[in-house]
């Protein structure tokens, strides 16, 4: 199977449509993205991304409709839980678009398997956010934060308690995914990139992904897993993969914004082979 595997476009146009026209140049009929799909660029988030998806998103996913072209997806973090009802009811009318958030879909002797969920971050909002053993609180941004798919406000001192009796935990999240298909090769799709890997550096030299993603991996022997979130990480580590056990982790970071050029990685799991590109 020959797929393209992007993330972290956050509404982006400029980069959704390199997408469209180089899977169509390259004749790749799959098109993989790994969460963050909508924008974040507005603190009064939600009116701009059900504004995107109703203005933008639709007829783009129809062209790719119309191209025979498959997007196989999650959301990520910034892509609010809110929303979220918008984007399903959006692409339950698409043939062409699959949503394996925590959810099994099956193409061409692969089974692909989904996660949106992230460790605790320092942001206000706190969708999709998930703790494991461990895991101290990052310093918060602000003192004002969001939860409950941003209806209820706390403030830190409460929400640290919340972390500790309310957020489920990314062990048990992990445990509770579907099963890959016998006879078909595991891929992951994961927004959190796993721990210490080269995957996951910040800017600030701190390493924020996740060690029980690396336990998964090496218990699951997957074929391959796709992240992203943290756009600098390739960077600043100057990794784009690496190997856990027998799993092949790719994250391909991502410009910002406003910057044209699109990170991502042509991958042919027939051949083996996965190539990173810049465009």
């Amino acid at each position: 199977m020959k797929f393209i595997y992007s993330c972290d476009i956050h509404g982006d146009k400029v980069k959704y449509e390199k997408l469209h026209n180089i899977a169509n140049e390259k004749q790749i009929k799959n098109i993989v993205l790994g969460g963050d799909l909508l924008p974040k660029n507005a603190d009064l988030r939600a009116p701009i991304q059900r504004r995107f998806i109703k203005e933008y998103f639709e007829d783009y996913l129809k062209g790719l409709e119309k191209d025979n072209i498959k997007l196989i997806c999650i959301l990520g973090n910034d892509d609010l839980e809110i929303v979220e009802p918008d984007f399903l009811q959006m692409i339950s009318n698409l043939s062409n678009v699959i949503y394996i958030d925590e959810k099994k879909t099956d193409i061409e002797g692969i089974s692909f398997i989904g996660l949106s969920k992230v460790l605790d971050t320092p942001f206000m909002r706190k969708d999709r956010i998930v703790v494991e053993d461990g895991q101290k609180m990052p310093e918060q941004l602000k003192e004002t934060i969001y939860i409950n798919k941003c209806h209820d406000v706390v403030n830190i001192d409460e929400w640290r308690e919340l972390r500790k009796t309310s957020v489920k935990k990314m062990e048990d999240v992990l445990e509770n995914l579907p099963k890959p298909t016998t006879g078909n090769k595991a891929v992951f799709v994961f927004h959190d990139p796993p721990y210490g890997i080269g995957l996951d550096n910040c800017k600030n030299g701190e390493l924020v992904g996740s060690k029980a993603i690396i336990d998964f991996l090496i218990q699951s022997e997957a074929y391959m897993s796709f992240h992203g979130h943290i756009h600098e990480s390739p960077d600043m580590s100057g990794k784009w993969f690496n190997n856990v056990g027998k799993t092949i982790c790719i994250q391909p970071g991502q410009t910002e914004y406003g910057n044209a050029k699109l990170n991502y990685v042509i991958v042919d799991t027939d051949k083996n082979t996965y190539n990173l590109k810049f465009e």
